[in-house]
């Protein structure tokens, strides 16, 4: 599932703590690390998975991730072929400031104490938000979830969560672009009240819109 292992028995240590005591860059704005976001998911099979914004050293965590993910549901995420997230990519995806960016990964522990991570969602407030229906307050989303962790949850409530931030922070809308092949993530839309179009000239794209002040989270 996406728009573009075993339970964890006891949860990763504090990841903004660390992030203080490595001594990050101050463009990392850790010192707005949301930690409230930090939380830990009992899943529908028993699973439990630790969901935590994102972190500029998560950057070989989320390339596992990628790496580890099935042709179809990598190809569903990045709409291209992707194997190893090229550096400008990776930037982006992990070096974010929580306020016009922000990303949420689901992690579990393995036997060994590494961290997994097993799903990620995100938005990314609009540059140019009178591009999109209602004019201002608009974010791009996407959610991945990996294949072993699909069709338990876990996407819909990362979503749920999403969409909760997102309009926390005074956002009206999210929006995003899904294949239109990709069942699981349409139908993920629908129990959210998205408003699904097939995009015209391109029937293999469909834009969805989530209205933030109406019931989705």
């Amino acid at each position: 599932m996406d728009a573009t292992p075993r339970a964890a028995h006891e949860s990763p240590a504090n990841p903004a703590r660390e992030a203080l005591a490595a001594g990050l860059p101050t463009r990392y704005s850790i010192a707005r690390y949301p930690t409230a976001l930090i939380d830990r998911l009992p899943l529908a099979d028993g699973r439990i998975v630790t969901i935590r914004p994102v972190l500029p050293q998560d950057a070989e965590l989320a390339q596992r991730f990628v790496a580890g993910l099935s042709l179809e549901t990598r190809y569903r995420r990045f709409q291209m072929g992707v194997g190893t997230l090229p550096p400008r990519l990776l930037r982006h995806l992990t070096e974010i400031d929580y306020a016009a960016h922000l990303a949420l990964l689901a992690g579990v522990v393995d036997e060994s104490g590494d961290e997994i991570q097993v799903a990620d969602a995100r938005y990314v407030v609009d540059a140019d938000a009178a591009a999109w229906p209602g004019g201002e307050g608009d974010a791009d989303f996407a959610l991945v979830v990996a294949d072993g962790w699909q069709g338990v949850g876990l996407g819909s409530e990362l979503m749920r969560r999403m969409a909760r931030a997102a309009r926390s922070r005074g956002l009206a809308r999210l929006h995003g672009e899904v294949l239109s092949t990709n069942t699981p993530m349409l139908d993920l839309l629908r129990r959210f009240g998205a408003r699904l179009r097939t995009r015209p000239g391109e029937a293999r794209i469909v834009d969805a819109w989530i209205d933030l002040r109406g019931s989705a989270g």
